[in-house]
């Protein structure tokens, strides 16, 4: 038996708990599936819409654990990862059109802070239409 204290910040209450262990162990799994995302994610799927989508980024070859933590992070977070592909696939600063030839990767995009830069339209091609040239004194007309 062991004592412990649950913190319930929604109610800003603390209850003290006396768990056996094998309580114990069995809140621990309970917690643990909460954070976990109730929907099963192919993150292969994932790797290969990258590859596919993002054709001037470097590719992807491996799905690593980090990289699977990152993509269930923003789909929890509610991410379209479709758009976020979309989106950088659109941009030329991403693809290398900058003055240190720099690409994005997959690890940058799945970086929450930079998706949602991605996803605002950030780094969105401006089409700003040009302007006309100036030809001959503005300030002729005033005379």
């Amino acid at each position: 038996m062991g004592k412990f204290k649950l913190c319930d910040l929604e109610h800003d209450a603390v209850l003290d708990l006396e768990l056996t262990t094998e309580q114990f162990g069995e809140l621990k799994r309970f917690l643990k599936e909460l954070k976990t995302p109730s929907v099963a994610v192919d993150y292969k799927a994932v790797l290969e819409t990258y590859n596919a989508v993002c054709k001037n980024l470097p590719p992807a070859t491996r799905l690593t654990d980090k990289r699977k933590r990152a993509i269930s992070r923003l789909l929890k977070d509610g991410y379209d990862l479709d758009e976020l592909f979309r989106k950088a696939a659109q941009s030329r600063f991403l693809g290398g059109d900058n003055s240190r030839k720099w690409h994005a990767s997959l690890d940058w995009l799945l970086v929450p802070t930079n998706a949602l830069k991605v996803i605002e339209g950030n780094y969105s091609p401006i089409s700003a239409a040009p302007s006309a040239p100036i030809s001959g004194n503005p300030f002729d007309e005033y005379g």
